[in-house]
């Protein structure tokens, strides 16, 4: 009985040993997790601390890149005004010293008759479909007809699934699939009649508007292809002219110098040209004589080809 009670009190003994160990096991857990924890709320406020930095030197950058576009603005207008002065300066030089001014606003006769034949062509070209919707009528047909074709393949596989049928008895195998290739045939067939009859109405109208163009396209070819040799003639004939009037350094219209230059650039010269060459060829086909504004007026939008024109003139002269 007294070992029975020493070994119990042993084992409480024992027992109250470990629970000890285990609280104290959970105090140094509980001590280090308080140490991690404030490590953490550390970290938090240097990470916020860090993030204000950034902010207040994204708000730096920006004021800076506001100070560097106004400055950017004007430089760009110091240097418009600079070369507004320069190119004054270089004209009344010119004029001091006798430098004959080049008149390239004077056309023959035969220019103004080459550029109304030139306008002739472009008016009967804009009577013709453009690409893209010459092409919308063209897929429109090929796939009204590739729906026919396959219309007609359907009505014969109708036509043989009917043979088949009738040929074979009743109640056999042979009469079961038949009638199955049939039933088949016959649903082919009417899906595609329904897309043929849902196709036809706009195939019609390309069909139509195709043969139209073709007709427009042959009564006009001759008008056209007399105004493209005479805007290939008169394209060489003020190519020349200018080319003439800036070897000779002859004194350029104001017209002229204020979206081109006094002279061509050192780079991409023909470019230059090119574009100079257009301008001259718009003002002789409208009857620009306005000696400040290159392009004169702004043109409405009922004539589209000459506001296609100008808005083109435009983009390419801002490189100049």
């Amino acid at each position: 009985m007294t070992e029975d009670l020493d070994r119990r009190l042993r084992d409480t003994d024992r027992r109250l040993r470990d629970l000890d160990q285990r609280i104290d096991d959970l105090d140094s857990d509980h001590q280090s997790l308080k140490s991690k924890f404030g490590y953490t709320e550390d970290l938090d406020y240097e990470l916020r601390d860090i993030r204000s930095d950034i902010s207040g030197c994204d708000d730096k950058i920006d004021k800076v890149e506001e100070e560097l576009d106004d400055r950017i603005g004007d430089t760009e207008q110091a240097i418009k005004r600079l070369t507004q002065h320069v190119r004054l300066l270089d004209g009344q030089l010119k004029l001091s010293g006798k430098v004959p001014a080049a008149d390239l606003d004077t056309y023959t006769k035969d220019q103004h008759a080459l550029a109304r034949t030139m306008l002739k062509g472009w008016n009967a070209r804009s009577l013709l479909l453009d690409d893209h919707d010459r092409h919308t009528h063209q897929v429109r047909v090929r796939h009204h007809r590739k729906t026919a074709d396959r219309h007609r393949t359907a009505l014969a596989a109708v036509v043989d699934a009917i043979g088949a049928f009738t040929a074979s008895r009743y109640g056999t195998t042979g009469h079961s699939e038949a009638a199955g290739r049939l039933r088949t045939a016959i649903a082919d067939e009417a899906r595609l009649r329904q897309d043929l009859a849902r196709q036809a109405p706009h195939a019609e109208e390309s069909a139509t508007a195709l043969a139209d163009d073709a007709s427009t396209r042959a009564d006009k070819q001759p008008a056209m292809a007399a105004g493209d040799r005479a805007e290939k003639r008169l394209t060489m004939a003020l190519r020349s002219r200018l080319a003439d009037a800036v070897s000779s350094r002859a004194l350029l219209p104001a017209w002229f110098v204020t979206v081109l230059g006094a002279a061509p650039p050192a780079r991409a010269t023909d470019q230059w040209l090119q574009t100079a060459t257009r301008v001259l060829l718009y003002r002789l086909t409208y009857d620009i004589t306005d000696q400040v504004v290159a392009l004169g007026p702004e043109p409405s939008d009922a004539d589209r080809h000459r506001r296609s024109w100008y808005e083109q003139l435009r983009k390419d002269l801002r490189r100049w």
